[in-house]
């Protein structure tokens, strides 16, 4: 069951990630700030993040390794890259939303190769 919900859990990810960056390059293609509404979405997707990674390491406590140990890196990949890319954004002059855009669609495709890893 907990590895149903880990797998469930990442496809729902990978949706989501796909979203927001749509919505990210959308506003960035209409020259839009960083909106209220676009914050709360990033965060909720680190929050995503994190919570897949508490039930990944459940699974380690109790089923076992995953198939390849690169889902590991892939998992982490996906929880760092936007704290990194606001580090990086704090002193450029580039579009924040666009680079967020960018990011989490970066991040869903990190996320599908954490599945295609972890099985």
């Amino acid at each position: 069951m907990l590895l149903e919900l880990h797998s469930l859990f990442a496809r729902t990810i990978v949706l989501y990630y796909a979203l927001v960056g749509l919505w990210g390059v959308f506003l960035a293609i209409r020259k839009a700030d960083l909106p209220p509404a676009y914050r709360g979405a990033l965060i909720i997707g680190v929050g995503m993040g994190l919570l897949q990674a508490a039930v990944g390491l459940t699974l380690l406590l109790t089923v076992g390794h995953p198939r390849d140990d690169l889902h590991y890196l892939y998992g982490a990949s996906v929880i760092l890259t936007l704290p990194l890319v606001a580090s990086y954004l704090s002193d450029k002059k580039f579009s924040r939303v666009l680079a967020f855009g960018l990011a989490n669609l970066f991040m869903a495709g990190l996320a599908i190769r954490a599945i295609t890893t972890g099985s």
